[in-house]
């Protein structure tokens, strides 16, 4: 999906596709068969939307290999390069399924089961197909004509924020049966009319209308939601798509506060561009969001940017930092993090530590990690989480409360931060490393404290009391088992 914050990838849509029969599209190992037997979306009932030209696509399995349709209707899902035989018309229909039709031989691909073609050449119930999408759920939702983001304010959703700063603008995107739900950090849903509610209804839910790389949502009335007035309050008004009716989904990056662990003072630019560790209190001004410079790296050693409220990016070019980057991918605008349970320490380009001098001026010029240079770390656009490991979502199971790595549908988990330290919970209940095999159950009565580590584009991983990582297993198990970073340990949150 869209990238925010500056290091800005072409989109690439991920999404699995439910035909009339309720049944997931699935790209089997063996053959690269296509059937439509799947029950759940799982890594093989995901496929990747790669926009061709303007108006057509191509659609690439988890395998690698794109959907093809011959001249017969024959299909298969085997070709490694797209042709014209792997190239499709997504034609939205008024309930939000789409058709795809083969821009080769303009028939429509459909079907149940194992019998799968593009022979017919009318749309018919058999060829509409739901999308469900299939990347992390927490969003940032920013409106294709004011060029602003969705955040919640007071008792409304306004979408008038210049970048997405705090908890008010991650917006959970739920999935319900083919429609969507918009969910605010409060944990409350957006209706039609523009208030909130606690639980879910026709009001509450849209249908997710596709233009290009954008999407607009239509609620239960045929309206699309739209930004209002000179507060943009977000609500349902129009029965056609403009501008306004158009929003761009955008990765939710983590964003923070660092507080100089040995002064007790907050990393701040309140007062000027020069970043100091100055402030007792907490604005937008000392909240900072981290953007992985690589996205595709996953061995914990990727280099960050650190992005300020006041649209620029930490540097280094001299010892001292200063926000007045306007380029995160420039060296001296690029840290590295070292993590250290509840604290951090950064290393700046020159290879020097970033500590807290007596006036407070942060300035790369440390030789070693010593107390200076040791920041409590603090995640606050999370209060409430959503995980998602190599083998699906995490979620409860039983009266034990067992959590689970492998889950198609996930748990909402509410998340309360204190000095560094991260209690998980969900229903009143905590996280809790059981004793002997190392699993987590949400059994606790009492906080139990983990730390979170940023290893990732999107991915942290999580340590336990027994200072492990907690990793996933294939069958589901959940366990803070490991003490090294590897694919099983990283948590997309």
């Amino acid at each position: 999906m869209a990238q925010g914050g500056g290091f800005n990838e072409t989109l690439k849509w991920t999404m699995g596709l439910i035909n009339s029969a309720g049944k997931y599209l699935t790209a089997e190992t063996f053959q690269f068969k296509l059937t439509a037997n799947g029950t759940s979306m799982r890594k093989k009932q995901i496929f990747t939307l790669e926009r061709v030209d303007a108006s057509l696509v191509a659609l690439k399995s988890s395998l690698g290999r794109y959907l093809s349709c011959d001249i017969d209707g024959k299909v298969s899902c085997s070709a490694e390069e797209v042709g014209n035989e792997q190239q499709f018309e997504m034609e939205t229909q008024p309930d939000g399924r789409v058709a795809i039709r083969s821009a080769a031989h303009g028939r429509y691909f459909g079907g149940t089961g194992d019998q799968l073609n593009a022979t017919p050449k009318e749309v018919s119930a058999t060829t509409l197909w739901t999308m469900h999408m299939a990347m992390h759920p927490q969003i940032n939702l920013r409106n294709v004509n004011r060029k602003t983001y969705a955040h919640l304010k007071g008792a409304e959703v306004c979408v008038n924020e210049e970048i997405p700063w705090g908890a008010d603008a991650m917006i959970v995107l739920e999935f319900h049966e083919g429609r969507y739900a918009l969910r605010l950090f409060n944990k409350k849903y957006l209706t039609r009319t523009g208030g909130l509610t606690d639980n879910l209804s026709d009001d509450s839910l849209y249908i997710l209308v596709f233009r290009d790389a954008q999407v607009a949502f239509r609620d239960c009335k045929g309206k699309y939601l739209t930004a209002v007035g000179a507060s943009a309050t977000m609500q349902s008004r129009k029965d056609t798509i403009g501008k306004d009716e158009l929003f761009v989904l955008e990765d939710s990056h983590p964003q923070c506060t660092l507080l100089a662990a040995a002064a007790k003072k907050y990393a701040s630019i309140r007062s000027s561009q020069e970043v100091k560790a100055n402030q007792t209190s907490v604005t937008d001004a000392e909240v900072f969001q981290l953007e992985a410079a690589d996205r595709t790296d996953r061995s914990g050693k990727v280099k960050w940017a650190i992005h300020c409220n006041n649209k620029k990016y930490w540097n280094c070019e001299s010892s001292n930092v200063v926000a007045d980057s306007a380029d995160p991918t420039k060296p001296t605008s690029q840290f590295d993090i070292e993590w250290s349970k509840d604290k951090v320490a950064l290393i700046a380009s020159n290879g020097k530590y970033v500590v807290r001098k007596a006036n407070g001026q942060l300035a790369a010029s440390g030789v070693e990690a010593n107390e200076d240079a040791f920041f409590v770390f603090e995640m606050i656009n999370r209060p409430i989480l959503v995980l998602r490991g190599e083998y699906g979502f995490v979620g409860t199971k039983g009266a034990a409360a067992t959590l689970e790595c492998n889950r198609s549908q996930y748990d909402v988990f509410e998340v309360e931060c204190k000095e560094g330290e991260y209690f998980f919970s969900k229903d009143g209940k905590f996280w809790k490393l059981e004793d002997g095999d190392s699993t987590i159950t949400c059994s606790s009565a009492q906080p139990v404290p983990y730390t979170i580590e940023l290893r990732a584009h999107t991915h942290m991983c999580i340590r336990a009391s027994n200072d492990n990582y907690i990793a996933g297993e294939q069958h589901g198990g959940f366990k803070a088992s490991k003490n090294v970073v590897d694919n099983s340990t990283l948590w997309e949150y």
